[in-house]
């Protein structure tokens, strides 16, 4: 009897082993194609595509949602060596098992503030509008991802100045309290918070 158990102690394992592999595996496969885009552990060399290491998991899995449902909108990218693509594309190919496989990950590695010239003038104008606009959702200065929202500190300019733009032009979704501050605010004051954003390396 004791070793029928311990037979099929070990058979158990062995099929937990086999379950978890695959995914795991995927999920690597995974990753290393949106290095291609999103750089080496998801550290950005293109000022076209964000940096997504270091956000927290509910924030990568909650975007990658939104490209699926259509509720964020996507741009193509071509990288180098690749087929063209967006995020709508390839969100609509993931599990919901994927999608969390993929989050954990990102959300393990660390952002690498992108080295970007800046106005140090405006960017203390923008620093006093974060502040009083956005540092309630957006903590220290837009970096600390336990807020569950993209960080924002150190990101490339020209993507954060292509998402202003969306949310500006309403083809973005955002929540309804940043969409009543956001609406409040002038074309200047939003290059004043790009410009402080971009100034944190």
């Amino acid at each position: 009897m004791k070793i029928r158990r311990v037979h099929w102690a070990a058979l158990a394992a062995a099929a937990l082993l086999a379950i978890s592999l695959p995914l795991s595996a995927v999920a690597s496969e995974l990753t290393d194609k949106c290095d291609k885009c999103h750089g080496k552990n998801g550290n950005s060399e293109d000022e076209k595509v964000p940096t997504i290491a270091g956000f927290s998991a509910a924030t990568l899995e909650d975007i990658l949602h939104e490209y699926q449902d259509g509720d964020r909108p996507a741009v193509k990218y071509k990288p180098k060596d690749g087929d063209e693509t967006d995020m709508v594309e390839i969100s609509k190919k993931l599990s919901d098992d994927q999608i969390k496989e993929v989050a954990k990950h990102y959300a393990a590695q660390k952002f690498i503030p992108h080295k970007q010239s800046f106005d140090a003038k405006l960017a203390k104008k923008g620093a006093k509008i974060h502040k009083h606009k956005c540092e309630k959702c957006h903590s220290d200065g837009g970096s600390n991802p336990e807020d569950d929202a993209a960080i924002l500190a150190g990101q490339w300019r020209a993507y954060l100045e292509h998402q202003f733009k969306l949310i500006a032009e309403h083809k973005r979704e955002v929540p309804k309290k940043m969409r009543k501050k956001f609406k409040k605010l002038k074309e200047k004051h939003i290059k004043a918070l790009i410009e402080y954003y971009v100034s944190q390396q």
